[in-house]
């Protein structure tokens, strides 16, 4: 399995001289979460969504008080790029990946850029060539982080900067019952109001339902917020004995980075995410 077959090419990219305005449009207009940097044609480094926002909210330099349009993507861009040539294996990316805890890699022949290859198209390689090779059991992260759906978004903050992770499963008991992961943190906006009781105006973002008028957003003013005022209960699981390229093609298919694991009772038995598709890629 080559990564000339499941690298996606062309690649988006930018100068190093482009402004992070231009980066940021450049993933907006394709839906991409990662750009490429290039210098003289060849790729020095790489800018993503979270470097982006991570490298302009710390420090004091006074370059990151500008406005987006006057500021290089050079300063906030990751140095030392990772590359491999088109006709390296899928199991040597997705090892890199691993350990240097990256989610993307740039493929490069004769010092140019040919391609680029990420956890999704990793995702792919599995579903098409791992079946009936391992149980979903026999990969999946058996401790999982969870929450109620009483506790806290600053309790679920906490859980996610301590643990590392992007999301925390919603429990009732043993059962899970939803999901919250970071993105739909980003999409809720807080405000104390001036006057009354302690409460938060929550924004919320949801897609319009079909046949109807589109109705993206709607303000709901509560006392304070929880898990399961923001979770997504719509949860789409994996079964502990199912094949685990069947789980990675439900992933792939509802584009979706992880899947709470249940045994016949419903009862959650583990998570099994792109990291674990990719450490079994590497043991197989």
């Amino acid at each position: 399995m080559r990564l000339e077959k499941y690298m996606q090419s062309p690649v988006i990219a930018a100068e190093t001289t482009s402004t992070l305005e231009h980066v940021r449009n450049l993933m907006i207009k394709n839906n991409i979460s990662r750009v490429v940097v290039l210098e003289n044609g060849r790729p020095v480094g790489i800018v993503t969504r979270k470097d982006m926002a991570r490298r302009l909210g710390e420090g004091r330099a006074p370059w990151r008080r500008r406005p987006i349009d006057r500021v290089a993507c050079s300063r906030v861009m990751t140095r030392g790029l990772v590359t491999l040539p088109p006709d390296a294996g899928v199991k040597e990316a997705a090892r890199i990946m691993v350990e240097k805890g990256i989610s993307s890699i740039p493929v490069v022949k004769d010092d140019s850029l040919v391609g680029i290859v990420t956890t999704t198209d990793l995702l792919r390689a599995y579903v098409e060539n791992m079946e009936g090779i391992f149980k979903t059991s026999e990969i999946m992260t058996r401790d999982v982080i969870t929450a109620n759906r009483n506790h806290t978004i600053a309790h679920l903050v906490e859980l996610m900067v301590e643990n590392g992770i992007s999301r925390v499963i919603i429990t009732d008991g043993t059962r899970p019952v939803g999901i919250v992961t970071a993105t739909d943190l980003s999409l809720l906006e807080l405000a104390d109001p001036v006057l009354g009781i302690k409460a938060r105006r929550v924004l919320f973002v949801r897609k319009p339902e079909q046949a109807s008028r589109p109705r993206y957003r709607y303000i709901r003013t509560l006392p304070f917020v929880t898990a399961g005022d923001v979770m997504s209960s719509e949860l789409i699981t994996a079964g502990e004995d199912e094949d685990s390229a069947a789980a990675a093609k439900r992933m792939l298919d509802n584009r979706i980075s992880s899947l709470p694991v249940v045994n016949e009772a419903f009862e959650l038995r583990g998570i099994v995410t792109k990291r674990d598709i990719l450490k079994a890629m590497v043991e197989r």
